[in-house]
């Protein structure tokens, strides 16, 4: 989906009942149209081996301080799947906390038989619903990470313009009208793109995907 895209979460939720809240708002104070349900999941996978270090073995002939060593990052990967329906899923993988890629349905699978090499540690999981305007998306859900409630995240699409810069103050806006003014929110700030080696004056569902990784860790949710 085109446009800027803005992750954030609201940590003091209270489950149905805020999201119920949001609805009300969504759907009364700006006319919005309920399109249905929504869900995301992001997986934590850990390597049992360290990928750097093992390419470290493969050129050990090489001068040292051209060498690089391996860190905890290096031994982690993200899966993250955006979308309700098995047709209109998106699947993206970020490894090493660097490049997001957008792949294919079967990656999942992929995953799974290669539990020698990357075991699960964690998912965090979204289940809400999508609200349409006249030039935004809307969309909320409540976040269980494994078993625990952990808030509800709101995910705010303004279609059309994708430079994030431009987009952030006009989705402030939609903010404040449907959240309660006492609300705690983690408003996912400074997430840099170039890390994940994307162009950070225009967005692209990779780069919604990163948000989600960017929000998680940061707040060890993940």
């Amino acid at each position: 989906m085109a446009g800027s895209t803005w992750v954030l979460w609201w940590r003091d939720a209270q489950g149905t009942a805020s999201l119920g809240l949001l609805q009300e708002r969504l759907l009364r104070g700006l006319r919005a149209t309920l399109r249905g349900r929504w869900s995301m999941d992001t997986k934590l996978y850990h390597s049992q081996h360290n990928f750097v270090e093992r390419q470290q073995l493969k050129v050990a002939d090489t001068p040292a301080h051209t060498r690089t060593r391996g860190t905890a990052s290096d031994q982690s990967m993200y899966l993250v799947v955006r979308g309700q329906g098995a047709s209109r899923r998106q699947y993206f993988v970020m490894a090493s906390n660097r490049v997001v890629v957008e792949t294919e349905p079967e990656m999942e699978s992929v995953v799974v038989r290669l539990k020698n090499l990357w075991t699960p540690r964690q998912t965090a999981r979204i289940e809400g619903y999508s609200y349409e305007g006249d030039d935004w998306v809307i969309r909320t859900g409540n976040l269980m990470v494994g078993t625990s409630y952990k808030g509800l995240i709101i995910e705010i699409n303004y279609l059309p313009c994708s430079n994030p810069e431009e987009t952030r103050g006009l989705m402030r806006e939609l903010l404040m009208m449907i959240l309660p003014p006492d609300a705690q929110i983690d408003p996912n700030n400074g997430v840099d793109y170039r890390r994940a080696a994307l162009d950070p004056d225009r967005m692209t569902d990779r780069h919604t995907a990163y948000q989600y990784v960017n929000l998680f860790t940061q707040s060890s949710l993940l």
